[in-house]
């Protein structure tokens, strides 16, 4: 717990908060000094955010299309993670193809991030950036219109991890 500066007896009429260069919060009950850490850094983990950023992600991955399977798909989110997705790309490197779908499976259900159409050359990388938010279990959906059982396909995608603080 940061440390708790003094008030005045009534919380509504704290006394003026000390003036030093450093950050200081409210509150609506004492005044807080950030905890700081060995490299200066201000803490705000536990109580004090909602959110933390754990990590990269940088997925690169190849993938042949099957009779049962005519769509690439990343890994999935982990349990008590959140990913933020920034960027995708995708390309069929053997056939040409029509459209490249990029969608987020959220809770079953395909919610569209990108569609693009056109008469793609088998290699064209269709790229998308932007902000998609996936929970744990969702995945990252790239379908392939005009695409070929055999065909290998190429994914990236990027972004960051967080967790949720309680």
């Amino acid at each position: 717990m940061p440390e708790i500066l003094p008030t005045a007896d009534d919380a509504a009429n704290p006394i003026s908060p000390p003036a030093p260069r450093s950050a200081l919060f409210w509150d609506g009950t004492h005044w807080h000094v950030p905890r700081v850490d060995d490299d200066g850094r201000v803490q705000v983990r536990g109580e004090d955010q909602l959110f933390s950023i754990t990590g990269v992600i940088a997925l690169a991955a190849s993938f042949t299309l099957t009779a049962l399977q005519m769509w690439v798909e990343s890994l999935p989110v982990p349990a008590g993670a959140y990913w933020i997705i920034t960027s995708i790309v995708a390309w069929d490197a053997t056939t040409p193809t029509t459209a490249i779908d990029m969608v987020n499976f959220h809770n079953g259900v395909d919610v569209y991030v990108d569609s693009a159409f056109g008469a793609f050359v088998a290699g064209h990388r269709q790229p998308w950036s932007g902000h998609t938010y996936l929970d744990a279990g969702d995945t990252i959906h790239i379908y392939f219109t005009g695409a070929a059982i055999n065909d290998i396909c190429h994914v990236h995608i990027t972004g960051y991890q967080m967790t949720v603080e309680t």
